[in-house]
């Protein structure tokens, strides 16, 4: 067990006021028997002071222990669950730092039962194991929540861009193009740009970039002209914003902190902030929505008008939304469909909302088949269309057993990186007044509408034409309230 000083801390202040109510003294018996101040104790006892050799003695004699019991990081079997919170990811690798809260606010909150702490963060990862989830998947969960905090929206990484385009005298008007990256990123940073295949490595050619040294930047060659740009974007980023520590590749093959993560959310955001200025898309987004009908043609246009894909668009939306329009109760997702297979997988989501909308789900489960990016996949997948073809569409999707209506946007192209595999975006809209101010179209009658739920196995609905799974989650918890409501009867009964 690696152990840092503030855990060395922290474990002999446990040890010492397990000793000592084993001995069945307080605070101040305590004090009496070693000289030691009461508050000095309760320090030592709440991991922030480590006292001396001398002091320790003291302390063993007085708890009727030996020096090496008191200083040795061995733990008895009650405290034993400890090695599971002090190894666990929740303190290894969750930014707490990020919400304000440090390592010892934490033994704080375990310190008066170390033992329920430790059983608790065991319970956490057997359940982690159960839904096959990884440090990965916590730190992605940590930034979601940094995101929610701030509504996904940032303002020192706007100025960042707006500032640099000023320094840059780049117009609104004239864009930003690729060319003019690669010589900023040449002639200023002194990064060589490589563009390839990667078909020497085929294990590789699914990814998007690789940066071998902080002065080399290897592009997939068979990337959109879009995509291209904003890969270059996000190495401006990187060092405009002076962000050392990065993964290796895009997309990632491994996640080693979380530091990696958040530095690439920083570098993106500046990336879509630099290529679609905030202003000018609010200006834009504010005389769609008085549109009194959904216009996906329109959205389509400020596409290409801003020559961003689809997901950088409907992201970059995500960021304005909360800060221009006050429409913050909102998800986003984007997922992948392979077309010789009958699943789809999400890619990237974020729920700023309290209400449930698409996630991951754990393995075995078929997500629900009518949510608006899935039945665009669908549809797809039946049609012939050029590659990167985009269409758009909208579908106001009630969750039922929530009684939550959402507006969704969806756009779905075909054929990512030449590969079989078509992908759907969805950026959600929870229909309330705030909402209703701002989207004239809200209600437009030619909105498809449809009733979704989480996962075939969790849904009620006994004639959904998507269906691919028999409804044995949502069975067994109605048989566990059928015994409930059995049980109360009973009991009235008997009583």
């Amino acid at each position: 067990m690696e152990i840092n000083s503030e855990s060395l801390r922290f474990i002999l202040g446990i040890k010492i006021k397990q000793f000592r109510q084993a001995a069945g003294y307080s605070l101040k018996q305590l004090s009496e028997k070693t000289q030691l101040s009461v508050s000095y104790l309760s320090e030592i006892e709440k991991g922030k002071k480590y006292p001396k050799p001398e002091k320790i003695v003291q302390l063993a004699y007085a708890l009727n222990r030996t020096f090496d019991e008191l200083v040795s990081l061995q733990l008895d079997d009650e405290l034993n669950p400890l090695s599971a919170l002090l190894n666990s990811p929740v303190l290894k690798d969750f930014p707490l730092q990020q919400f304000g809260i440090g390592l010892g606010d934490v033994f704080d909150l375990v310190n008066d039962s170390p033992s329920k702490a430790g059983a608790f963060v065991r319970t956490l990862l057997e359940i982690s194991r159960g839904y096959d989830m990884n440090v990965e998947h916590f730190l992605l969960a940590s930034l979601r929540s940094y995101q929610k905090m701030h509504l996904n929206y940032f303002e020192e990484f706007e100025a960042a861009a707006n500032d640099f385009r000023n320094q840059n005298r780049i117009q609104i008007s004239s864009g930003i193009s690729q060319s003019w990256l690669e010589s900023i990123l040449r002639d200023e940073f002194q990064c060589n740009i490589v563009y390839d295949d990667f078909n020497d490595y085929p294990d590789l050619t699914p990814l998007r970039s690789i940066c071998p040294t902080p002065k080399q930047i290897w592009i997939n060659s068979r990337l959109l002209p879009q995509q291209k740009k904003f890969i270059l974007a996000r190495e401006l980023g990187y060092r405009i914003l002076k962000l050392k520590e990065r993964a290796v590749t895009s997309t990632w093959i491994k996640v080693e902190t979380f530091d990696q993560i958040f530095n690439n959310f920083k570098a993106s955001y500046f990336a879509g902030a630099l290529l679609i200025p905030e202003n000018e898309i609010a200006k834009d987004l504010e005389s769609w929505l008085k549109n009194d009908t959904f216009d996906g043609d329109a959205l389509n246009k400020l596409m290409h008008k801003y020559d961003s894909t689809p997901e950088m668009f409907l992201y970059r939306m995500s960021q304005v939304m909360p800060s221009h329009f006050g429409v913050a109760k909102m998800h986003y997702m984007r997922l992948n469909h392979k077309l010789d297979q009958d699943s789809y997988h999400i890619t990237k989501e974020l729920n700023l909302t309290n209400v449930f909308i698409p996630r991951s789900i754990g393995p075995g489960e078929h997500q629900c088949r009518r949510w608006a990016a899935t039945a665009g996949l669908k549809q797809l997948a039946k049609e012939h269309h050029e590659p990167n073809e985009v269409k758009v569409s909208a579908q106001r999707s009630t969750f039922v057993e929530r009684g939550k209506t959402f507006f969704n946007i969806a756009v779905v192209r075909s054929k990512s990186l030449g590969e079989n595999t078509n992908t759907g975006m969805t950026l959600g809209f929870l229909i309330d007044d705030t909402f209703k101010q701002k989207c004239a179209f809200w209600n437009d009658p030619d909105v498809q509408e449809s009733d979704v739920n989480e996962t075939c196995e969790r849904c009620p609905f006994t004639d959904c034409e998507s269906r691919v799974s028999e409804p044995s989650i949502f069975a067994a918890l109605e048989r566990q309230k059928s015994r409930e409501a059995s049980l109360d009867k009973f009991m009235e009964t008997h009583r």
